[in-house]
Parts: C-alpha cells; structure tokens; sequence
C-alpha cells in the first residue's frame, strides 16, 4: 500500500519526500497538468530515476478519464522504439499512475523558440527520426494522432523521443476501451479529417509532420496568423493549402517545399501513404520528383462567422455519436 497521506481537497495530494507503493520514491515536481502531477522518482527496486504520472483523485472516478488513462499505458507498453517513450511496466498499484522512464533536455518546441529556423539538413534529419518512430508505431495499429513539438523531446545525449499517448488510437483489436476518445488534436498542428471530427489514420500523423517540418524551416507555423481565431486557421487547411514554403523561406530547396507539401495534401490520398515512405525523401531529398505542387496551392475560401457555430456542433455531435456507438458495442460484448 502506498504511504501517501490521505488525499486534500486541492487534488494534490502526493508531495516530493513520498513513496508511492513503497517502490517510487517521488523526488520532485517536474510538471502538472489541470488533470495530473508528473514528478521524478527514484524506483527503489531498480535503483534507475524514473517519472511517475499521477492522476489527481477527482478524476479517478471518472470512467472516461481512466478509460483514457488506462489505454494510453496499455499503448506505450505495447511499444518498444528507441525514439518513442518508454513506459515501465508496474504489476500492483493502490491507484492509478503511469510510469515512464525519465528523460533530460528541452522539447522541440523550447529550441525552436530560440532557433526559429533550423537549418535545412538538420530539419531533415530530425523529422527522417520521427518517420522511424511512427512506422513503428503505425506497424503495431497505433496512431499518434497529438503531434506537436511540445510533445517531442531532444534529449541531453542528443536523442529524441515522442511523448504524449494520450489521444493515440490503436487500428487494432489488441486493445477495448470504453468511453470517449477525443478526435481532436492541437489546433495548429490538426489535419483537415480531424478538423472535421473523422478519426484519421497513419496519415493523419504525416500530415502532422509535414506541418511541423514546415514550422522548422520556415519559422512560421502553417495557417496560422497573429491575432487571428483559432477557427480561421481550422477553417483554412479545410478549405485550402498553406503558403507555399518557400515564400516563407526563399533560401529553402524545392525538394524539402515539395515534401512538405506532399505530407500536407488535404486529401489524406494523395499524401505519403506511409511513415517510411516520406523517410525515404527525407533521406534522399536530391532524388525527389518536384510535381509543381506549390504551383497548384490553392487559397483557404474566406472565413465566415456562421461557420465557426456549424463546425462546433459538428465536432461535438461526432463526439456525442462515438460515445454511443461505444456504448452499445459494450453492452452488446457484455451479453444479456
């Protein structure tokens, strides 16, 4: 049983000093959510530092939120790839927590806050990482489907690996969960099928590095423009394509804006149908084809406010319909 004193009302109701099951020894804070505590741990039967994440007691209650919380623990587990978080395996808990192994350094998002625009190679080698990680991924039915630089890490031994499981969706049937699993990813990164509340695929998460290859070689994140609704830019990649790269970055080679803008097709057809695909160009950026895609871009149609209402009813009545769907699927697995 955990030492842990009984829960506050504040929710935080673990403190550094603790052990949590008289294995993890809670060393410090290293972040917390509106949902969950991250601290740093020393696991006293491996004598490694790990992280523990550590749901408040409010939301234990919550079917969804453990349902979310179980299935992003049974993903990582299922998962072993050295540019992908790895997550430890713990056999009895007093309550729920997820354990991961402790990593050092800065998120994308931090280095490119002081390096907007990374240089071209660098760019390619970094993402050409990713695709290795995701065709792992996507080779064991599971997709990302939340990428975004604040959710990979570049590690102190200059390694990276891809956090965050949260929304990830397994194609498979290895895994049941039941309750909601949002559709949503980050705004700014989202592509067009999930702006619409569709699931997404393997190609949801090309799309996703596409924009993100975008930002580290243009400085400028794809749609999105200062001072303007977070709907404007959604309503944009629906309804057209970014700005060319090079018109973001004129020193940038036309085969990186041409795989760039292949991973970003808003028809998720017409994109790299795989992870390794796109890591071959990456690799061998001087052997791609340049199809004049940047000449075919075509311009977002004007935002209009009524819009901004249909589409939040939309993706909140895709949600309230997955939800039942999931529902009747359990009573049906469950029997009479």
């Amino acid at each position: 049983m955990s030492d842990a004193p009984p829960p506050t009302t504040s929710g935080y109701d673990l403190q550094p000093g603790q052990t949590l099951d008289g294995r993890f020894l809670l060393t410090e804070i290293i972040s917390r959510s509106g949902m969950a505590t991250i601290f740093k741990a020393s696991d006293l039967l491996t004598g490694t530092d790990v992280a523990v994440k550590v749901p408040f007691m409010q939301f234990e209650s919550d079917p969804g939120f453990y349902s979310r919380f179980l299935r992003e623990e049974k993903i990582g587990l299922s998962l072993d790839h050295p540019y992908l978080l790895k997550f430890i395996a713990v056999e009895s808990r007093s309550r729920p927590y997820i354990v991961t192994e402790y990593l050092q350094g800065d998120t994308l998002a931090h280095l490119l806050k002081s390096v907007p625009v990374m240089p071209e190679h660098h760019a390619l080698k970094f993402v050409g990482r990713m695709c290795e990680a995701l065709a792992h991924m996507h080779q064991h039915g599971v997709i990302h489907r939340d990428l975004k630089p604040q959710n990979i890490m570049i590690c102190s031994d200059g390694s990276l690996r891809i956090l965050d499981f949260g929304i990830a969706k397994s194609t498979g049937r290895r895994f049941t969960f039941v309750g909601f699993t949002p559709a949503l990813g980050t705004p700014e990164y989202m592509a067009p099928e999930q702006v619409k509340g569709r699931r997404g695929d393997e190609r949801t998460d090309i799309y996703t590095l596409g924009a993100m290859l975008y930002q580290m070689v243009t400085g400028a994140i794809p749609f999105a423009r200062e001072n303007e609704d977070v709907f404007v830019a959604m309503n944009a990649r629906v309804t057209g394509d970014p700005v060319a790269p090079r018109k973001e970055n004129r020193e940038l080679s036309e085969p990186v804006e041409e795989i760039i803008l292949h991973a970003m097709e808003r028809d998720p057809g017409n994109r790299y149908p795989s992870a390794a695909a796109m890591k071959e160009d990456l690799d061998h950026p001087e052997a791609v084809l340049l199809s004049g895609r940047c000449h075919r871009l075509q311009r977002p149609v004007p935002w209009k406010r009524h819009v901004k209402s249909a589409l939040l009813v939309g993706l909140a009545l895709s949600g309230v319909i997955y939800g039942l769907v999931q529902l009747i699927l359990m009573i049906m697995r469950r029997g009479p």
